[in-house]
Formats: structure tokens, sequence, C-alpha cells
């Protein structure tokens, strides 16, 4: 049986903890082919990709995967849940039979994921906290620390995933250091124009001096165009819009100066910083639920870029039944009508096309 191993990432941008992550899984593992299902150009923390999404891709294929397939715009800007069930749909339509994934401490995430399915019923939301806050001590109770070791709520959401849709894909771990190579410390060094050379490989060094990279900073006058142009019953018909909010958000836009701003004015305990960033990106694009949930009902596979190892696996997928995208056309940009409006938004700033006549990345050839 082949071995086809998966994972998900970001890759925002790619280091050289993800070299050293894709060369451990070669060494213990020995993968037939390895495949990478990675976001966008929008990441969950609802901001923008420091880097566009091909470029990554080839960084990526040309440094140990095989295989680069996007995670749709609907997956990738969710909370872990969401983000886990849209990965692990796509892991599975991939034919993947090993999740890898690192994680800061060995834990048994099987029988951590079953004790969280069986206890659900048991937790109780305390309003004196905020939701990340009522999250975190309850996921504390059950031994994971979510607060310090962020991967270990990605991880043990995968897991759910995979028990609860009864995919049938084994779960292995790769220990790593998350304090050794930072994916956040780039990009602020970047944003303060300091040196990072030691943390990535030569190939992201380049891309960053070659992409204009694209910031809330560069975005804030469209998204609050979209607020003030908007009544709140148009606002209140976005994705996530919950409870009142586009009032608050009509009221503290007028307010604000920058994108940073309007957040923290918005924020509160019941609303984390996270999920009003993510909401703020649906407000820009002007999502709607119904287009999420036809992503989630129709899932797609998106090619970014594949070794040759990689394309032989594809000859094999196309041969089933499953919905592969090499290239955009008429048919295409109606199945893919959020990606597409999703990277339009970028293309404002950068005017780098990403959809049309674009064509996967394929090593050694273009």
């Amino acid at each position: 049986m082949t071995k086809v191993y998966g994972f998900v990432a970001e890759f925002n941008p790619f280091h050289n903890g993800h070299k050293l992550f894709i060369d451990k899984i070669k060494q213990e593992y020995h993968p037939d082919v390895l495949i990478a299902v990675m976001s966008g150009n929008f990441v969950q923390r609802g901001d923008f990709a420091v880097l566009d999404k091909w470029r990554r891709a080839q960084i990526a294929i040309d440094n140990g995967v095989d295989l680069v397939v996007e995670l749709p715009f609907a997956y990738a800007v969710e909370p872990a849940q969401y983000f886990a069930q849209g990965s692990m749909k796509l892991l599975q339509l991939l034919g993947v039979n090993e999740l890898v994934f690192g994680t800061e401490q060995k834990l048994d995430f099987d029988n951590l994921a079953q004790k969280i399915i069986r206890s659900r019923t048991d937790f109780q939301q305390d309003y004196r906290l905020s939701s990340a806050e009522n999250l975190t001590q309850y996921y504390q109770t059950l031994g994971i620390d979510i607060a310090k070791l962020p991967n270990q709520l990605l991880g043990i959401n995968y897991v759910i995933q995979l028990i609860e849709q009864g995919y049938p894909i084994h779960v292995n771990t790769i220990q790593r250091d998350s304090s050794q190579f930072s994916a956040t410390e780039i990009r602020q060094r970047r944003a303060q124009k300091s040196s990072f050379t030691e943390l990535v490989p030569s190939a992201t060094e380049k891309a960053f001096d070659e992409q204009k990279i694209v910031t809330w900073d560069d975005y804030f006058p469209y998204l609050k165009f979209q607020i003030l142009s908007h009544s709140e019953a148009e606002l209140h018909s976005n994705y996530q819009m919950v409870e009142g909010l586009e009032y608050k958000l009509k009221k503290e836009v007028k307010q604000s100066h920058n994108f940073m701003e309007l957040v923290e004015r918005v924020k509160s305990k019941r609303y984390t910083m996270a999920r009003i960033r993510r909401l703020m990106v649906y407000t820009l694009l002007n999502v709607k639920e119904s287009e999420i949930n036809g992503v989630y009902n129709n899932p797609y596979l998106r090619i970014l870029g594949f070794s040759d190892r990689g394309k032989k696996y594809l000859n094999r997928l196309k041969k089933s039944d499953v919905d592969l995208i090499t290239r955009v056309g008429k048919k295409e940009q109606k199945q893919l009508n959020l990606e597409v409006r999703a990277d339009e938004i970028r293309q404002l700033i950068t005017e780098e096309e990403q959809n049309f006549g674009k064509i996967p990345y394929m090593k050694g050839v273009n």
C-alpha cells in the first residue's frame, strides 16, 4: 500500500523550521508521497499571507514537498474546529492515509480527542471570562495547554475530525521546538526592517525582496468604505456578523484611524481579537454564509505545485472521481467564486494575477 503522508500548513512564511519538519517526516516515516494542504492568500488569524500562495507553494516544493493543494478561503479563515474540518476533508479526498503534524509535547492525541468528544456536553461557559479564557481553561482540565503551545489546539481538532468523520487516516506527530523558529518573529523582523536571514531559506528571503508585502494598513480604507457604505442590515448579512456587531462597527470605524485601532475598539471579552480580525476579512470581502456553506458542501482540490513524484500521484487521482483544478476558466471561476474574489482583493495592491493564466509550479519545468 502506498504511504501517502499529508500535513496542513500556512507557510507564512516558509522558514527553516518547516524545512526541518519536512526532513524529519522523510527520515522517520519514509513516505511514498508527501502532500501539504496550504492556506491560500488569507490565513487563519484573519490576515493576509505575507507572500502569495504561488510563491509559498514553489518554496515548499523546492524544499521537499511533493504536492501542494490550496486550503480554500472558506476553511482557512476559520477557528480551529472548522479549519480542521476543512483541511481533514481535503486530506481524505487526496487519499492521504497518514496525517502528520508538529507538537511541542508528546501527547496521546487519540485518547484526548475521545475524552473531549465525550465531555462536550459538560462544558459550561463562564461569561465572566472571555471565550478564549474559557476555552483555555477547559482544555487545561484535560491536560492540554493551548495558550503557550498553540499547535496542540490544531492537533487535537485534527484528530477529533478524523474520529467524528470516520476517515481512515492514521495520526503521527513530530516533536518541534516553536521557540527556535517563529513565523511571527520573521514577520515582525521584516516589518521592522531587521535581518531574519538565519531563520529562512534563501528562496524565502528572495521572495520578500521581489514581492509586494501587503498588510491590513493597505486595506483599511477599503474596509472603512465597506462598513460605511452598507446599511446595518446589509452588514448583518455578512458571515459571522452576530448580536449587533454591525452597529458597533458602524460606530467605531468613524473614530478609528487604522485597522488595529478598529479591532481594539470592537473586541471584547466575548469576541477575541482573532475572531474580530476574521470578521473584518469577511466584511472586506462581503462574504455570505451561503458562500461558505457552498464550499463545505462542494469541496475541491486546487493544485498549486508538484514535484515529479507529486505529478505521478496526481495521475492516479485523476482516475478517481476527485475534482482536481489546475487552471481557472469560466467553469472554474464560478466554482472558485469566493477564492477568486479574495485573490482579487490582494491584487488591488500587488497587481499580481492570482488565478487566470496561472498554472501549478512544476519543479524543474517552470
